[in-house]
């Protein structure tokens, strides 16, 4: 391995470090000046806790007790369509590092694997729709969205100022067979890489309950959920790839390119999220959070799911 790629990689990798520790803190003064803000709530409707309150509990708002509120198991079926999602999600990125590390190849991922997936999905969604597809939906759309953000500044460091090469076309070729393919090599990365990758954060951001974060703290996750680990695992990939493999050349240009990109997509992928907030109603599950935790937003415990309440009749009253 040379010493350019080491001299290139490890400050990139410092670097990235310095950037989730910055993030992690933006997250937890996020988090808890949006705790602040609830109490404040609070305090001004004189209401310490939602069992003092049924009516408070009946509002359809997104406070931490309401969203919080114990409710039934969704059951199997959506635990096997939330798998699948999860599956389709994950697996273009990953068939990257397996076609540059192993013997199998994009083209078998892509027949073997990703569209008997494809075809399961949308079978979930077309024939027993959910409500808690609109969040994923949401955030594939935003995805796309931020994947498009991404190339605004990427695209021209290419096509322009020539400082790297575009090698999206490389993986249209392996996903087909061929040595190039740039229209297969951008669907992959926009539906595939871009929306994928998305719709992972979404239902992750959802099962911990992120929407009582602040923007600060959700765009700030966002982005270190884009350094790490899918800065981080691209670099890893290229630095550990076999001779003729490599996605582009690791100097310390195309590290801060890439690392830049990254943050651009996350930041817009978190914004999404932060305007989205309101879609994690639909979702059935989510992490309990002690108090202690509670406090700054950050969660911890075990998986809790979520019953609506009957509604309140006057022959029941």
């Amino acid at each position: 391995m040379s010493t350019v790629i080491l001299v290139g990689a490890i400050p990139a990798l410092v670097l990235a470090a310095v950037i989730l520790g910055v993030l992690g803190w933006a997250i937890v003064t996020g988090n808890r000046d949006a705790a602040r803000r609830v109490s404040r709530k609070r305090l001004q409707t004189g209401v310490s806790h939602p069992s003092q309150s049924r009516s408070t509990q009946r509002q359809p708002s997104l406070t931490p007790f309401r969203i919080a509120q114990v409710k039934s198991d969704p059951g199997r079926a959506w635990h096997a369509r939330l798998q699948v999602h999860l599956a389709v999600a994950a697996i273009p990125v990953l068939a990257i590092s397996a076609h540059v590390f192993t013997s199998v190849s994009l083209v078998t991922v892509s027949l073997a694997v990703l569209v008997p997936l494809l075809v399961v999905s949308a079978a979930f969604v077309l024939g027993r729709p959910h409500v808690s597809d609109r969040l994923l939906l949401a955030g594939f759309l935003w995805g796309l969205v931020a994947c498009a953000g991404y190339d605004a500044c990427r695209l021209p460091t290419i096509y322009l100022f020539h400082w790297w090469a575009d090698f999206f076309g490389s993986v249209g070729g392996w996903a087909t067979g061929t040595k190039s393919s740039f229209l297969v090599g951008y669907v992959w990365r926009y539906v595939g890489d871009g929306g994928g990758i998305a719709v992972a954060f979404f239902a992750l951001m959802a099962t911990i309950g992120a929407s009582v974060w602040s923007r600060r703290a959700t765009i700030a996750c966002a982005v270190a959920y884009a350094v790490f680990p899918v800065w981080s695992g691209l670099v890893l990939t290229d630095l550990l790839a076999p001779r003729g493999h490599e996605l582009f050349p690791l100097t310390l240009t195309t590290l801060a390119l890439s690392l830049m990109g990254h943050l651009v997509y996350g930041a817009i992928m978190g914004f999404g999220y932060w305007k989205s907030h309101d879609l994690e109603v639909l979702w059935p599950v989510r992490i309990r959070t002690s108090p202690e935790c509670r406090r700054i937003g950050l969660a911890s415990g075990g998986i809790e799911f979520r019953r609506r309440r009957p509604a309140v009749t006057p022959n029941s009253a």
